[in-house]
């Protein structure tokens, strides 16, 4: 009987079109300037992100896929703008600087603590219409 209620209730659920979803916010990467000003505000900027550098490029591609993710529901490596970097050296996403974004590794750096902090933020910043390019 419980059972039966549940899957009523799961069957009268409106469908999710992931497609659709995944289309949406296919072009969104975090700006450089947003990364840029979520730098300025970090307490120990001294040892932070030179413009441009690869580390930066890293993070800034890894934390729009994790954001893309949350907005779409679906696996950060299907993330259609995870093409190759212009930067040389960077020919991927860097799963160690994913790795410390999600927050996983108890050891990671209180920056990337920060960045993922900020995740749930600028997902609901772009699903309010804000910054969607």
């Amino acid at each position: 009987m419980l059972f039966q209620r549940l899957t009523d209730h799961v069957a009268d659920q409106p469908t999710v079109d992931y497609a659709a979803r995944r289309k949406r916010f296919a072009n969104w990467t975090l700006p450089e300037s947003d990364l840029q000003r979520i730098v300025e505000k970090y307490p120990s900027r001294r040892r932070l992100l030179a413009r441009g550098s690869q580390r930066g490029a890293r993070m800034r591609i890894g934390f729009s896929a994790l954001v893309w993710s949350q907005l779409t529901g679906s696996e950060w490596r299907l993330a259609p703008d995870l093409q190759p970097l212009p930067v040389e050296g960077v020919a991927l996403v860097d799963a160690g600087v994913i790795h410390q974004l999600q927050g996983r590794n108890p050891d990671h750096q209180p920056f990337y603590t920060y960045l993922h902090d900020l995740l749930p933020n600028y997902a609901s910043t772009i699903l309010e219409g804000e910054h969607h390019q």
